[in-house]
């Protein structure tokens, strides 16, 4: 049998207490400096990525939609988190939920205390809490609209339940086990990975208890898993008719991280919409189209799961060195945020800017390694948390890299550092020269490793500055959207969005002069972005040059013809030009594209009304009202045309629409009093 840790003694019981005390207090007082640090920056105050779905559901949950609709796309714990305390709170105070969140986190380093303290002794338990409390990362996160002050959570708890058990079996721990496994993979799907790895040490390290015992503990065990995840199954069996234990998005995630052209990071399965609200919608859309039919949440998924195979068996060496990458991203020192990171934050917290230059990732990788070897010695008792940090970092290589999904590895391995740290000055007392000489040649070898640039620092923290500039725009805040491109840009010039977005700000600060230059700097990058030529085309009407915009306008319909949008205006600047024939044909192509198009049909009659075709005119302008009923421009059109042709009444009916839907139209206001007076005659 393999030996069990011994219990610690209780003679130490209070000074315990009161050390798992000021660990707590710590780890909060130091996520508060940093929360008060942040919270009067308005870009830290903004919700980009993930974060902006998890708003919008907790907002639906708050008010009542509880059940919801569909199968779960995405982990759903955090959104009904997020959305009781919306409720409690009565409304969207994101201060106050960021003070839970610390509460929350600081309560993760004492969970974390209590593991160490079963699976190593008190001084190691005590050390791994203060390190997880000033692990930047872990500060970072407990602060954010994200999921991972849940994933810091019940990790910890995991940790704690199992180190119980390894001093001691107890029914309850055993259900504990499957319940906290269950919450952790309601907010991390690959958690589940555990369960055969929890079953095997249950089996192995306990084999002089009967057999039946140990089925009978697996059972409790599987009793806590089913408690949590089979209402999620009803659930979605309920609301989106299949049953999933957690959610249905397994399949296009796979795909993103193994596909041909995979780089070990997230990239959108439609360029440009890396946003977390096109993600299902995009996944189902492009499932449906190649599949020619409606489909299923499961059947979406299986058709990702296949075209990742088909790319797999289509070159295997290929996908060898992916995943070889991808070993390497998940140990790497930076910290790939996918919306926003911790190093910009820093910018603004002198606390965190501190705490990532001296604890981060790639400090804490050595001195987990360092701890490995010094404890090596009691491999026998510690080899579940071995198999439980390379089995987790294994799931997250079978998909894609970030910092959030590699984040409960690192309660994992602070365990380690922590019992490395402690262990040094005994290890030197006992003369413990091989297992000194092991450790500092692995925390050398896995510091190099980890340390080696993969990514850099200077990307990453661009593309939060570029997410952020996103969410200014949304709140209508186009200044200090100019100024985080402006500084995306600086940090990578190469970004093919950032231009376009930086430009796109300037056209809409009214600012076209300015824009041209970024826009034609995107166009260098990606000379067929179709958005960035029609945006250039705007610009350079705005600046007075027409005949460049008619080049960039076509060359968005050579690229895409279905772009009905280009083809209205381009008409619009052919026909300014004295070039008719060309303008009607590319508003007929437009409404063959898009026949429900109203600014189309307006176009055209304003053409005809010119021309004296006065009923051609009125036969479009009907149609552009049929389409959008509040088009003024279109009332007072019309009222005109129907004025030509003897349709008195009609146009007086047309005016007086143009006027509630604009009451600032004073030539309306005077022609209608004109037509009153002649009708009275």
């Amino acid at each position: 049998m393999v030996k069990k840790l011994s219990p610690q003694k209780s003679t130490g019981f209070k000074w315990e207490t009161y050390a798992y005390i000021l660990v707590f207090v710590f780890a909060f007082i130091l996520r508060l400096i940093y929360l008060l640090q942040i919270n009067n920056v308005p870009a830290a105050q903004l919700l980009v990525g993930d974060a902006v779905t998890y708003d919008a559901w907790a907002g639906r949950i708050a008010g009542g939609e509880w059940i919801g609709k569909g199968v779960f796309y995405q982990a759903p714990l955090y959104p009904y988190f997020l959305g009781v305390l919306y409720f409690l709170l009565g409304g969207k105070a994101l201060f106050a939920v960021r003070l839970v969140q610390i509460v929350l986190g600081s309560g993760s380093c004492v969970l974390l205390s209590r593991a160490g303290r079963s699976f190593f002794k008190s001084g190691a338990g005590i050390l791994s809490g203060v390190l997880l409390a000033l692990h930047p990362t872990a500060i970072s996160f407990d602060c954010s609209i994200q999921k991972s002050v849940l994933d810091l959570f019940f990790i910890c708890a995991l940790l704690a339940v199992l180190g119980r058990l390894a001093e001691r079996s107890q029914r309850r721990w055993w259900v504990a086990t499957g319940l906290v496994l269950g919450l952790l993979a309601l907010t991390r799907e690959n958690a589940l990975i555990f369960l055969p790895i929890l079953l095997a040490w249950l089996f192995i390290s306990w084999r002089d208890e009967l057999w039946q015992t140990r089925l009978y503990w697996a059972g409790l065990v599987l009793v806590g898993l089913a408690a949590v995840l089979l209402p999620i199954g009803f659930r979605n069996l309920l609301a989106g008719g299949e049953f999933h234990l957690t959610t249905s998005q397994l399949g296009p995630n796979f795909y993103i991280g193994n596909r041909s052209g995979a780089t070990g990071t997230y990239e959108p399965l439609q360029e440009g919409r890396g946003s977390a609200l096109f993600e299902r919608e995009d996944a189902t859309k492009l499932a449906e189209a190649a599949r020619g039919r409606t489909l299923t949440p499961s059947e979406v998924s299986n058709y990702w799961t296949a075209r990742a195979f088909d790319d797999i068996r289509a070159d295997i060496f290929r996908w060898a060195r992916l995943l070889f990458r991808k070993w390497l991203l998940v140990w790497n020192a930076t910290e790939m945020g996918d919306s926003d990171d911790q190093y910009t934050y820093g910018d603004w917290s002198p606390l965190l800017q501190a705490l990532n230059s001296l604890l981060h990732f790639g400090t804490l990788c050595p001195l987990a390694a360092l701890g490995i070897c010094l404890t090596w010695n009691r491999r026998r008792q510690l080899w579940i948390l071995y198999a439980m940090i390379l089995v987790y970092a294994g799931s997250v290589v079978l998909f894609y890299v970030f910092a959030r999904y590699r984040f409960p590895l690192v309660p994992m391995l602070i365990l380690f550092a922590a019992a490395g740290l402690t262990s040094l000055r005994g290890a030197f007392r006992e003369a413990r020269w091989r297992p000194l000489w092991s450790g500092a040649a692995g925390a050398v070898v896995v510091a190099a490793i980890c340390n080696h640039a993969m990514i850099s620092e200077a990307l990453v923290r661009a593309d939060s500055h570029n997410n952020f500039g996103n969410a200014f725009v949304l709140k209508g805040q186009i200044r200090d959207a100019i100024d985080q491109y402006e500084q995306a840009l600086a940090l990578n010039p190469g970004d093919p969005y950032v231009p376009f977005n930086l430009a796109a700000a300037l056209l809409e600060a009214d600012r076209p002069e300015e824009s041209i230059g970024y826009f034609n700097q995107a166009l260098r990058i990606d000379p067929k972005d179709t958005r960035a030529h029609y945006k250039l085309g705007i610009a350079l009407l705005k600046t007075g040059q027409p005949g460049n915009a008619i080049e960039h306008f076509e060359q968005v319909v050579q690229i895409d013809p279905t772009d009905a949008d280009a083809r209205v205006l381009l008409g619009s600047v052919l026909y300014d030009q004295g070039k008719g024939q060309e303008a009607m044909r590319q508003w007929e192509q437009a409404l063959q594209v898009k026949p429900a198009f109203a600014e189309a049909h307006y176009n055209m009659a304003n053409a005809f009304l010119r021309e004296g075709r006065f009923n051609e005119a009125i036969t479009h302008y009907d149609e552009a009202l049929r389409i959008k009923p509040e088009y003024a421009e279109a009332h007072c059109n019309v009222a005109i045309a129907l004025e030509r042709v003897g349709r008195l009444q009609d146009a007086i009916e047309h005016y007086e629409q143009a006027l509630l839907l604009r009451p600032d139209l004073e030539e309306v206001k005077q022609r209608l009093a004109v037509l009153r007076r002649s009708t009275k005659k």
